[in-house]
C-alpha cells in the first residue's frame, strides 16, 4: 500500500514536533506525483493518518491563526 510507504519514507515520530495538516497533505501529494499515483482526498488522507496512528490531532494558535495538524510527528 503506497500510503504506508509515504508514512515510512516521509514522516518520523518526534514528540515535540507539530506539522500542519496542510503541510502533511502537500507532502503526500508531491509523493504521489513522484510515484505516478492518484492521491487520496484530504478527508481520506486524514482518516489514514488516524488509522495508522500518525501523531495526534491537535490545534494550536500561531500569530492569531488557528492551525490544524498533528502533534508528535514531523516531515523528514
Amino acid at each position: 500500500m503506497m500510503i504506508k510507504n509515504f508514512f515510512s519514507e516521509n514522516i518520523e515520530k518526534d514528540i515535540k514536533s507539530f506539522e500542519t495538516s496542510e503541510r502533511l497533505y502537500n507532502s503526500y501529494k508531491s509523493f504521489c506525483a513522484d510515484n505516478s499515483i492518484v492521491p487520496l482526498s484530504k478527508i481520506r488522507f486524514s482518516k489514514k493518518l488516524d488509522e495508522f496512528n500518525v501523531g495526534v490531532k491537535h490545534t494550536k494558535m500561531e500569530n492569531y491563526i488557528q492551525l490544524y495538524g498533528r502533534q508528535g510527528v514531523r516531515l523528514k
